[in-house]
């Protein structure tokens, strides 16, 4: 080989390995992008025993944007009695169709300026005169600097009053967050019998994995489809497989309060304790609205299957009430007497999923419709209820674990609800309802996150093999909090409901096959009493909701 070839072929061989170097770079790079670009958006957190998803779905809770950690300063903590509320413009007429705009400014007990946000509020306009009876929700945007902008849609004629409650300050809501990313603070038991030798165990079980026992002492009931995690102490003289029955204590139960309520510091406890706790604003005063200066006549469209264009109206007030009857403002909602629901549902199979606030909705429809209720029905359960005359059948389910509440729930009746979505055919006719909220409160929110992943995919396999199916998942709603009990608010509070229905309408909120029945608003200003099972004008305007997307006209 001559001289001059020799560089010539080391150059070669330099560029050959480059270029390989570089294939190889190229091609991890382009498996990262494939990854990356199939994969959906991370929504998951490992708090199953067996994880059900790629790994790489897995993160952390994201922390609050305005919500600093911090040692609790008691003086610093927000104070209501000096956080004030300024309405900007407020010499300005305002007539129906403007949006009132309210600024409201946090300050701490030595009336400073709070610098951070993450304080609670809710934001409702009501009318101060004896006709209309209307109110609304007003939409809060916090600032993250101790500002927050709440604006109110107006919507009718008349005299209104503001109201904004400091539901809580942002120190309280720190805790919540701390105390709501504890697993298994809730006891739940179950029963392992063997009927042959009559032998009984009653064990502990837990929603979330228990790193403290080893899987030996175990036995795992977790079902990785559904992203359901169910662990029970295993039992000593009977079998994992003879488990009968299990239960839960009332929320307000001496060991589960005792246990939740030691998370906390003597000046933790405070703050869940007047003057922090849903302490109302000094609203100074009403505002007159007037008739707009031109009459223009309102037409909303009608509400449609067509989730994208029926969720197009978030981020803005979904409406308001007049008198008992929740008025939309997102579609046309319809107020649905018994004729018209008969009607509606007529050759219609319902399918309702989840906890005892959709039980209300059962109940009101197997009085309205009527139903007769079937024999294979389990009261504890499940109810199953037919009309023969117009071909209609509603079935109503209580949701897989966890199930607070002192009743005896057998063990093999406990269905979740991928399995219910995964057993059911479907149908233009089969209409599904998925209402899972008031039973997650008090779990890590990774648990409630991840079993709504679940179901979103359940409902895309249904989809797949029977399009023209109807599936509504609904919201959270506020709820009373009976005496003030700490455990009340460290279990259920309505910043953990609220934080429930943001994964709900975040996870379906551009889902093709879903339409969101978001109750929210529409209970923050509800005119009867916060409570967990609201009253029958609450509960007949949800589903005068669910009803107008089945039958707009």
């Amino acid at each position: 080989m001559t001289t001059i070839a020799r560089p010539r072929v080391a150059l070669f061989v330099v560029t050959v390995l480059i270029y390989m170097a570089t294939l190889k770079f190229s091609y991890q790079r382009l498996l990262t992008w494939v990854r990356d670009a199939t994969v959906p958006k991370p929504l998951l957190k490992a708090h199953l025993m067996k994880s059900p998803v790629n790994p790489l779905l897995i993160e952390l809770d994201e922390v609050q944007p305005c919500l600093p950690y911090q040692p609790l300063l008691v003086d610093q903590v927000t104070y209501p009695k000096y956080t004030e509320i300024v309405v900007l413009n407020r010499d300005r007429r305002y007539r129906r169709g403007d949006v009132l705009t309210v600024r409201v400014v946090a300050r701490d007990k030595k009336r400073r300026p709070k610098t951070y946000g993450g304080d609670f509020f809710r934001a409702r306009l009501i009318s101060s005169d004896r006709s209309p009876k209307a109110s609304s929700p007003g939409r809060v945007t916090d600032h993250c600097n101790g500002t927050y902008t709440v604006q109110f849609p107006l919507y009718w004629v008349g005299n209104v009053l503001i109201k904004i409650q400091l539901v809580h300050p942002s120190e309280a809501v720190n805790i919540l967050q701390r105390v709501r990313e504890i697993p298994n603070k809730r006891l739940f038991y179950c029963a392992f019998v063997d009927f042959k030798t009559k032998a009984t165990e009653k064990r502990e079980c837990y929603i979330s994995a228990n790193p403290s026992l080893s899987p030996r002492q175990l036995c795992d009931f977790s079902k990785q489809k559904a992203n359901g995690t169910w662990i029970c102490q295993k039992p000593e003289k009977v079998l994992c497989s003879s488990i009968d029955w299990c239960h839960h204590g009332p929320w307000d139960g001496d060991e589960s309060r005792r246990r939740t309520a030691g998370l906390l510091s003597k000046k933790e406890r405070a703050l869940f304790q007047k003057p922090y706790i849903e302490a109302e604003l000094d609203s100074k005063g009403t505002i007159r609205v007037l008739d707009p200066e031109r009459q223009a006549p309102q037409h909303l469209p009608s509400c449609t299957m067509d989730a994208r264009k029926s969720q197009a109206s978030f981020g803005t007030s979904l409406g308001h009430w007049s008198g008992k009857v929740w008025t939309s403002s997102a579609c046309n909602v319809r107020v649905f007497i018994k004729e018209d629901i008969q009607r509606c549902l007529t050759n219609k199979s319902v399918y309702m999923k989840g906890d005892s606030t959709i039980r209300q909705w059962y109940l009101r429809l197997q009085e309205v419709v009527p139903l007769k209720a079937t024999t294979d029905s389990d009261p504890a359960f499940d109810r199953r209820g037919d009309n023969s005359e117009g071909n209609i059948s509603v079935r109503q389910e209580f949701h897989g674990f966890p199930r607070p509440g002192s009743h005896q729930v057998v063990f093999n009746h406990a269905r979740y609800t991928v399995e219910m979505v995964d057993a059911i055919q479907g149908d233009p006719n089969t209409i599904i309802v998925v209402g899972l909220w008031a039973h997650f409160t008090a779990e890590p929110l990774g648990v409630f996150r991840s079993r709504m992943y679940a179901i979103r995919g359940a409902i895309h396999r249904l989809m797949r093999r029977s399009p023209g199916t109807r599936v509504f998942v609904r919201t959270g709603t506020t709820r009373e909090h009976e005496g003030g009990k700490l455990s009340y608010y460290l279990l259920g509070s309505d910043w953990l409901a609220n934080q429930i229905t943001e994964v709900i309408r975040e996870m379906f909120r551009a889902d093709p096959d879903v339409v969101v029945l978001d109750t929210w608003d529409m209970s923050v200003c509800q005119p009867g009493k916060d409570a967990i099972h609201p009253d029958q004008a609450m509960v007949d305007s949800q589903l005068n909701i669910m009803l107008s997307h089945i039958c707009p006209t």
